[in-house]
């Protein structure tokens, strides 16, 4: 009887160290960033749908999303959040939503958004969140009822 062996590969991956310098240029990231700051606070899977549907409306980031079981996906947008978390502009809370830090809203009072881009958005953020609304609750539900439990 043979016998087989069996191995284990490591593979290595390298990745770019993420420097506040490299997000300054990120002009996605940086609106990404404004979004959330507009937001207050938001989870992820709601982002996506909210930024999602400012593309329907004619703000287009830049992103490009997947549809899986009907939830809108972006390997790009996953991307620039854990930038933002890694470099301290966003944080993730207790219930996972996503909050702009103090040394974000320092970075984003340096930097430059442009001013077409911030009135459009402030002119149809209210008109997206409406749409979202559900969507928006249901994560502050979601919080409620895992405390409700423990």
């Amino acid at each position: 009887m043979s016998q087989q062996t069996k191995s284990k590969e490591l593979k290595i991956v390298t990745k770019p160290v993420i420097a506040l310098d490299h997000l300054k240029s990120n002009k996605r990231a940086l609106k990404t960033l404004f979004i959330i700051s507009e937001l207050g606070g938001v989870t992820e899977k709601a982002l996506a749908y909210i930024i999602r549907e400012l593309q329907s409306v004619g703000i287009d980031l830049g992103y490009s999303f997947v549809e899986i079981a009907g939830i809108p996906t972006s390997k790009d947008l996953r991307e620039d959040i854990i930038a933002m978390l890694y470099v301290g502009l966003l944080e993730s809370g207790q219930n996972k939503k996503l909050s702009v830090t103090s040394q974000g809203k320092e970075f984003l009072a340096q930097i430059s958004i442009e001013q077409e881009f911030i009135e459009n958005l402030k002119s149809k953020l209210p008109e997206v969140k409406n749409k979202l609304a559900t969507l928006l609750a249901e994560a502050d539900l979601g919080v409620q009822k895992g405390r409700r439990y423990r």
